[in-house]
């Protein structure tokens, strides 16, 4: 009962700024909606026509105690806007929210009060949110064998009164199809035209369920669900690309027209139970800008997203332990920054939130990201993405039509030499470059910022070339 009564008096503060719940899941929000730069279709863009750039995070609810729960979402949210995110990933089918709990085709009021308080939340922290419509891997009773309750849906199996026989009954029969958009329907009459929500996704990493059947029910499904939400971005998501047979499902899913942007996964994993590439044990720039430079291509212009980004133990086992030492974010500056200075259309969105990020408080680096972003727009400056190495020190550069940002990452440094290895990073006090490299010369201004110290520095250009400032790990440099 005392629960119960804090979670009503949260709600109502939650609400307290809205005239009415109608308004709050309606038009409530000053934003607009987001949709595909029309101009540059690699980049997003607000109904109005402004460029918006989705510094974003993973957020799985956790289950338990509403007051309890709440407190953490609010506390996450608190941290992650005040260092400048904009959007967060949250599935809305885990057990905290999702509406269709105990009996198919019966859905939970109290889950979507719960929504519609988390869409308050996001309002008031100033957070577009994306939707993960469904994650589940198996529909079986959870007393047989090997099956996993995060991932599993024991009522919706034949065993236990529902109509499926396993997941693939769920993802393939027209009774099955006609399940999962039922529930859409469902989300769509509620929250079609609330403009906190820029994204719902078709299903998190669809084809760890099955490597082929995910690609006819995505092929299927799109249109369906872009009906039922006309205003919002419809997108399918895969696993982690991690090897020869990961890529060719994402030679699949850049195939498909409607997907509406792309998304991108990839972890750190030391693993080799599915052939995982060598990349994918080595320098987290490496890694990335090698996910990034495979599905970033001339004939597919869509946004991409880096939608799930972290290091795990191997074969995806659990957090990396490296995590414990990491208290000054060697993993998450790779993790923002890559992605952005390889063509991406935002940051790098992190998973391990809770036993990376808050743990160590490593939301500054957000922070950082947003200082070298604030005043650019990609849409007008039609950013190209170019890479070069020079004195150990690898260049992931942006070149526009008035700005070019080049990020530098010292080589010689990541996370095995400090956090395995226990090695100090170099002081680079010798690095230069002639402006040449980025096909122009008719640079009048350049400055220099150090993401680490959160300090930026006028540099001079001296015949076409610039000596950078002392820095460690990695800095980037601004040209107008």
């Amino acid at each position: 009962m005392k629960s119960r009564i804090l979670f009503s008096i949260l709600l109502m503060f939650l609400l307290a700024s809205c005239a009415n719940l109608k308004r709050v899941i309606g038009t409530g929000s000053k934003n607009e909606f987001v949709r595909v730069s029309k101009e540059n279709p690699r980049y997003f863009e607000t109904n109005d026509g402004k460029p918006w750039i989705p510094v974003m995070i993973n957020f799985v609810i956790p289950n338990g105690n509403d007051d309890q729960v709440f407190q953490k979402i609010n506390q996450y949210f608190r941290h992650f806007s005040e260092n400048g995110g904009n959007a967060m990933r949250i599935w809305i089918s885990s057990p905290f929210l999702e509406i269709e709990d105990t009996k198919v085709g019966e859905y939970n009021q109290v889950k979507f009060k719960r929504i519609d308080s988390i869409i308050s939340l996001a309002k008031k922290y100033d957070i577009r949110l994306k939707f993960t419509l469904q994650h589940i891997r198996s529909i079986k009773p959870e007393s047989k064998g090997g099956t996993e309750s995060w991932s599993n849906r024991s009522f919706m199996s034949v065993e236990n009164g529902g109509p499926f026989k396993d997941i693939h009954d769920y993802i393939t029969t027209a009774e099955g199809i006609r399940t999962y958009l039922n529930r859409v329907k469902i989300l769509s009459d509620r929250y079609k035209n609330c403009k906190q929500i820029f994204s719902w996704e078709l299903w998190n990493e669809m084809d760890a369920i099955d490597n082929k059947e995910w690609f006819p029910f995505t092929n299927q499904i799109l249109d369906s669900v872009k009906a039922l939400f006309p205003n919002h971005l419809i997108v399918q998501t895969l696993g982690s690309m991690h090897s020869v047979d990961a890529d060719k499902r994402y030679e699949k899913l850049l195939s498909i027209k409607n997907d509406e942007y792309i998304t991108v996964h990839r972890y750190l994993d030391p693993g080799n139970a599915w052939n995982q590439y060598d990349y994918v044990h080595g320098p987290i720039d490496l890694l990335i800008s090698n996910a990034i430079q495979f599905v970033y291509r001339p004939e597919v212009m869509k946004p991409i997203v880096a939608n799930e980004l972290g290091a795990v133990e191997a074969n995806h086992s659990g957090p990396n332990k490296l995590y414990e030492k990491d208290t000054a974010g060697v993993f998450i500056h790779d993790m923002i920054f890559t992605p952005f200075f390889c063509g991406t259309s935002g940051c790098g969105s992190l998973w391990h939130w809770d036993s990376y990020v808050e743990r160590q408080n490593l939301w500054y680096h957000y922070k950082r990201f947003n200082a070298i972003i604030k005043g650019i727009n990609p849409i007008k400056e039609k950013f190209i993405p170019f890479t070069f190495t020079k004195d150990s020190v690898r260049c992931y550069g942006l070149l526009g039509s008035k700005t070019t940002m080049i990020w530098y990452r010292d080589a010689t440094s990541n996370w095995k030499s400090e956090l395995q290895q226990g090695n100090r990073p170099m002081l680079r006090n010798d690095v230069s470059f002639d402006t040449a490299v980025t096909g122009s010369t008719n640079y009048t201004h350049a400055k220099v910022y150090d993401p680490w110290n959160d300090k930026w520095t006028v540099v001079q250009i001296k015949n076409g070339k610039i000596t950078l400032p002392a820095f460690i790990r990695s800095t980037i440099v601004i040209l107008n």
